[in-house]
């Protein structure tokens, strides 16, 4: 049994223009301890995905499919159970951490006020139960009386890791960890969260539009454009031979190989194309691209792409050829 198993899930919201799908058709799973990063550009659905699967949606959001943790489907959770899992089952570091921690409240009284909650700690208990914790990430207990606006960027972020696996999550949900952080930070930040997820024996799903850091975290990648996941595999064998040719694109526009961007603009959620979504912006597209929905093949153990060039066999190593020279 799988940690983490998504079959089929589509989230949708209500709007005046109709209901709009962030996410459609997702199948992903996780193991306990595996690291997974989920990549793609901006606005692609990433975040509404890991919002998702916590059930962090706005109200007006509608599930279809299955969400299962630990064999238990979320989706028939009540709100009640949801609130008991979150922080103690499934951690999760929200991105932009200055509008994540409340500034009224000192960083001390957030960390402490997850051990009281899930874990019915004392004050003094809890605040022990805090220092320790934000010594494991690198700051000094003595800064537990400061407020969020008094720590940088980098040191906010370092309170988000100490957050999301505060109770020893069976899985951490990391959205954007290093976003607008130097690189020198960024690496520090990157280094930290794979230390102590290895530590706690905690799966991780990375949620990053960073293609450095999913090389330098995770064991396994997928590629989402649109709302779709187009590709996954391991992620050493995804960045050295990309199928798709979105995820080739998407590695194309790293500096070194030549940081060409990707051609065209991401679709619109409200009216998105027909047939393979990515198709009004890639270079080997042919006519039924425009017509035929590309189902999720597996080309080999473990690697599965979403792209009508695969669909045919007989072609496979041509189209291998074409793709490779186009990168």
């Amino acid at each position: 049994m799988s940690l983490l198993s998504v079959e089929n899930l589509t989230v949708s919201f209500k709007t005046r223009k109709g209901p709009v799908k962030a996410n459609e058709g997702i199948y992903l799973k996780l193991e306990q301890g595996e690291t997974l990063a989920l990549i793609g550009e901006t606005g692609c659905g990433k975040t509404t995905f890991g919002k998702a699967l916590l059930r962090l949606l706005s109200k007006n959001v509608k599930f279809e499919g299955r969400i299962f943790f630990r064999g238990q489907d979320l989706l028939s959770f009540p709100e009640k159970k949801m609130r008991r899992l979150r922080g103690k089952e499934i951690g999760i570091m929200l991105q932009n951490p200055s509008l994540a921690l409340n500034p009224v409240f000192s960083i001390g009284e957030q960390l402490s006020e997850i051990y009281r909650c899930h874990e019915g700690c004392e004050k003094k208990e809890a605040e022990k139960k805090a220092g320790k914790m934000l010594e494991l990430v690198e700051i000094a207990p003595s800064r537990m009386a400061e407020y969020p606006h008094q720590f940088s960027g980098g040191m906010l972020q370092r309170v988000m890791v100490a957050l999301g696996l505060a109770l020893h999550p069976a899985l951490l949900i990391a959205d954007e960890p290093t976003k607008g952080l130097d690189p020198q930070t960024k690496e520090q930040i990157a280094r930290l969260i794979f230390k102590l997820v290895s530590k706690e024996t905690s799966a991780l799903l990375l949620i990053t539009h960073d293609l450095e850091v999913a090389k330098q975290l995770t064991e396994r990648a997928a590629v989402m454009y649109a709302g779709e996941i187009v590709e996954s595999g391991k992620t050493k064998e995804l960045f050295s031979n990309p199928k798709h040719p979105y995820t080739q694109a998407l590695l194309a526009a790293l500096p070194e190989n030549g940081l060409r961007a990707v051609p065209g603009q991401s679709p619109s959620f409200v009216s998105p194309p027909s047939g393979c979504r990515f198709h009004p912006r890639c270079a080997f597209r042919k006519k039924s691209c425009s017509q035929i929905r590309p189902k999720m093949l597996e080309l080999e153990t473990g690697r599965k792409v979403r792209c009508l060039l695969y669909e045919n066999y007989e072609n496979f190593e041509k189209t291998e050829e074409k793709a490779n020279a186009a990168t």
